[in-house]
């Protein structure tokens, strides 16, 4: 299980529109990530986001990840489900690069760094309903779970039927 921690550090514009890794809230109970040796499928767990601004959400995520797992170096994203992202967030001496690729399912988060190798995500809308998203949430995480985005939150009632 993820822990819950925050980070205290300002917003700072840096060159090549880098930005600082904000204080926001910790991520906790909206990331959930599958037991090693599971089954990986199409995820390797989900992450509920509290809005669609990347450098308040990508922030927390960093943080979160980089306390259990190390350096994050990149997260990709489809930019379609955010708002618009600078292409870097300095965390302490660290730059992660943020990428935006149209090609990646609306849904997906893809965290790399040294120790993360290649963590795929379900994201969850901000918007979901607390219930919808609390499903979705376990359901993706749970070690036998190879579902699609589309059927895991088509079957927690976050979209419509699948």
């Amino acid at each position: 299980m993820i822990s819950d921690r925050t980070t205290r550090s300002t917003i700072v514009k840096l060159p090549r529109a880098a930005s600082s890794v904000i204080p926001s809230p910790a991520t906790g109970r909206r990331l959930r990530l599958k037991e090693p040796g599971a089954a990986k499928g199409c995820f390797d767990g989900a992450w509920w986001p509290r809005s669609r601004d990347p450098v308040t959400e990508f922030s927390a995520l960093v943080t979160t990840l980089t306390a259990d797992f190390g350096r994050v170096d990149r997260i990709g994203f489809n930019p379609a489900a955010w708002d618009l992202a600078p292409d870097r967030l300095a965390h302490g001496p660290d730059l992660v690069r943020l990428a935006g690729f149209s090609g990646l399912q609306q849904h997906t988060i893809v965290v790399i760094g040294p120790r993360i190798h290649h963590l795929t995500l379900l994201m969850i809308p901000p918007e979901a309903d607390p219930l919808a998203a609390e499903r979705a949430l376990s359901v993706t995480s749970a070690a036998d779970t190879t579902d699609s985005a589309q059927l895991i939150l088509g079957s927690s009632g976050i979209t419509g039927p699948t």
